[in-house]
C-alpha cells in the first residue's frame, strides 16, 4: 500500500527501506528515536520517530532516516547528531546517542568580489557553496516552495540589506541535483550602499552581513545571556567561512575597521580579519561550531564566536577620501 500510494508517515517509510534492503540481500531492522529530544533510560513511551538500520560488513549498524534524507546530500540527518535511539534487533539492544558530525561535513562558504565608488555605489559578484545540513538549509528554499518564488527570494537576501540592490545575473543549478553541493552565482550593483558624510564612506562590506540567513542558525542567538544554567542546541555543527575582497576608490584611505579577533573553545572555533592589499581590504571568517547539543558550560565559547562575528556585522569600515 505505501509503495502503490507513496506516501506514508516515518514508520511506514522505515518498514518500505527495510523491506528493500532485506530483497537487496541486507540484514536491516528498523529502529527508534525522539526526534529534537533526549530519550530518558526508563521504559516508557517516549518514542516519536521511526528511522531504520542496516548491518555492515564488520558487524556495526549504519542508521538511515528515509523520512527526513530524500532531500539531503546525506543518508542519515545530522540535523538529528547527539540524539538517544534504540535499535529493533532481534537479541535486544541498550539505548544508544547518535555520533557528533564534523563541522566540515556541513560547510557554508561565502565568496565575495566586491568594488566600492567614491560615490557610495557597491558592485560586485558573490558565490555561494554548502554541504550537508548547511546545503539542506539553502536548498530548501527551493525544493519546499514553488519555482516562480526561487528568483525573487534570492533576491531578497540582497534586498533585505538594502531595498535599492539591482542583480543583474543570478545562477543556481537545478536544485534537484544532488549529485554536487548547491552552489549560487549572483552579480549585483547596489547604488549609494555606503554612507557617505563629510568626505567619509562608512560601509559594512557584505561579508560581515547575515545573508542567506538559513544556513546561519548561530546569528539569531542572544549573545546579551552571559551565563546559562541549561544545556542549549544549534541546528547542527558547520563550518562557516566568508572571503571577501573589497576594491577601494583610487583615493581611499581606511580610518577605522574592527580588530582582528579569534579564540578557541571546546564548542567553538573563530578566526575574523581584515587586512589590505594592492588597495582592496580583504575580509576573512573562519568559524566552526562542533556540535549541535552543547552543554551549558559550554555556552561561554560559543558565545565569544556568536559575539565576534555580530561585531563585525554591526562596526562599520570608515573610509577617507582624499
Amino acid at each position: 500500500m505505501n509503495f502503490r500510494d507513496r506516501c506514508g508517515v516515518c514508520k511506514d517509510k522505515a518498514g518500505m527501506l527495510v523491506t528493500m534492503l532485506r530483497a537487496a540481500g541486507f540484514e536491516s531492522y528498523a529502529a527508534m528515536t525522539m526526534a529534537g529530544s533526549r530519550i530518558e533510560d526508563i521504559p516508557a513511551d517516549q518514542f516519536n520517530h521511526s528511522i531504520t538500520v542496516v548491518k555492515l560488513s564488520d558487524g556495526s549498524y549504519k542508521l538511515l532516516d528515509p523520512t527526513w534524507v530524500p532531500f539531503v546530500r546525506e543518508l542519515w540527518s545530522s540535523a538529528e547528531q547527539q540524539q538517544n535511539y534504540l535499535l529493533g534487533l532481534p537479541e535486544g539492544a541498550d539505548l544508544m546517542k547518535t555520533p557528533v558530525s564534523s563541522p566540515e561535513n556541513h560547510y557554508f562558504n561565502l565568496n565575495l568580489q566586491t568594488e566600492l565608488l567614491s560615490n557610495g555605489d557597491l558592485s560586485g559578484k558573490l558565490i555561494v557553496d554548502a554541504e550537508g545540513q548547511s546545503d539542506a538549509a539553502i536548498r530548501r528554499a527551493f525544493t519546499s516552495r514553488p519555482v516562480n518564488t526561487w528568483e525573487p527570494h534570492l533576491r531578497r537576501q540582497l534586498k533585505q540589506l538594502n531595498p535599492k540592490a539591482q542583480i543583474k545575473s543570478m545562477n543556481y543549478g537545478d536544485p534537484y541535483d544532488y549529485s554536487d553541493p548547491i552552489k549560487i552565482t549572483m552579480t549585483f550593483v547596489i547604488p549609494e550602499y555606503a554612507v557617505k558624510i563629510d568626505g567619509k564612506l562608512y560601509i559594512n562590506p557584505l561579508g560581515t552581513q547575515n545573508l542567506f540567513s538559513s544556513a546561519n542558525y548561530h546569528r539569531y542567538f542572544n549573545t546579551n545571556i552571559k551565563s546559562r544554567k541549561y544545556a542549549f542546541r544549534d541546528r547542527c555543527s558547520r563550518l562557516v567561512q566568508i572571503q571577501e575582497t573589497l576594491k577601494l576608490p583610487d583615493n581611499a584611505v581606511i580610518v577605522s575597521k574592527t580588530e582582528n579577533m579569534q579564540g578557541h573553545s571546546q564548542a567553538a572555533d573563530y578566526n575574523l580579519s581584515y587586512n589590505t592589499k594592492h588597495q582592496a581590504l580583504i575580509l576573512t571568517q573562519k568559524l566552526s561550531f562542533k556540535k549541535r547539543v552543547y552543554n551549558a558550560n559550554d555556552w561561554p565559547g560559543y558565545r565569544e564566536a556568536v559575539k565576534a562575528q555580530k561585531e563585525y556585522e554591526k562596526e562599520p569600515v570608515i573610509i577617507n577620501l582624499k
